[in-house]
């Protein structure tokens, strides 16, 4: 086990960036230590809130502190395959993670880990009336055309008239979308994963209250929600839209780009929602984390 000293069990109570540089780090080893401490201090703190609890095994192979760091660590160095860097870690990194899991159930315990993952991420930032947000949905294509009919795992994303399939601005896509709203630093404050039909209006009502709502941004799609959405051009009496309004809107298709970019949010061979579930939150959490620690 990957021994750094006992934690303080209060780790992301704050949501501004701290100074501690992890892509900047002198070594790989220097990143998987400041990772590591982060998140076991937070499963010891949510264990001992109550929130969830944590299987401890007598001969465990890995704890979900380790796991966890070996999958975001991967994710903050850009690492396009999940089996790839895993088998690297445990060829050159064996002295830091000794006893591992086999490489199966390591891919189950990340499947296993998707609402810790998404609390992690979302205990980072918080709102506040001095901020101003940004919300908006991207497309998570499962595939396109044709393709939908073979069968897939899905429950809520399902092909062929009347399915579960999306518009986007590439046309017609299998899947689903992500919806997100982020602060001024570039976190995800609230996110949610919804059917690639799913509309923005209800997406919105059900992520935010009405005076969460009064400081979030939105295009066009987002009219009749709460939220300040940018008038349509139809509109007898639209509401005061300025410049600088449509610039800080798009700040949040910077991030999608960096999450599709830097952490490869863009969905690979995964046939089920819940592996796609859980893919989606580790790469917020360590999007989230990244900036938190000060990394873009």
């Amino acid at each position: 086990m990957l021994e750094v000293g006992e934690g303080t069990g209060e780790s992301g109570s704050s949501g501004m960036p701290t100074k501690e540089l992890p892509h900047h780090q002198p070594t790989v080893v220097d990143l998987f230590i400041i990772i590591y401490v982060y998140v076991d201090d937070y499963l010891k703190a949510a264990a001992r809130s109550g929130l969830f609890t944590l299987p401890n095994e007598p001969h465990q192979k890995g704890s979900y502190a380790e796991l966890m760091t070996i999958a975001l660590v991967g994710d903050l160095l850009a690492q396009p395959s999940v089996q790839q860097w895993y088998a690297q870690v445990r060829a050159t990194y064996g002295f830091l993670f000794p006893v591992l899991p086999d490489r199966t159930r390591y891919l189950r315990i990340q499947q296993n880990l998707e609402r810790i993952s998404a609390d992690l991420a979302l205990r980072l930032p918080h709102f506040d009336d001095d901020t101003v947000y940004v919300i908006d949905s991207k497309p998570l294509v499962c595939c396109v055309g044709g393709r939908h009919t073979r069968p897939r795992a899905m429950t809520t994303a399902t092909g062929g008239r009347g399915g579960q399939g999306g518009y986007g601005t590439t046309g017609f896509f299998y899947g689903f979308k992500l919806h997100a709203v982020i602060d001024d630093h570039g976190m995800l404050v609230r996110f949610a994963i919804v059917p690639g039909r799913e509309g923005d209006p209800p997406v919105a009502r059900a992520l935010l209250d009405v005076q969460e709502a009064s400081l979030v941004l939105g295009d066009r799609g987002y009219q009749g929600c709460g939220v300040y959405a940018q008038p349509k051009k139809n509109f007898k009496r639209p509401c005061p839209w300025w410049g600088v309004m449509w610039w800080v809107r798009k700040t949040i298709e910077t991030v999608f780009f960096r999450l599709d970019r830097s952490f490869h949010l863009m969905l690979p061979q995964l046939n089920s929602e819940r592996s796609i579930r859980a893919h989606v939150c580790r790469k917020i959490a360590a999007h989230n984390l990244g900036l938190f620690f000060g990394a873009f």
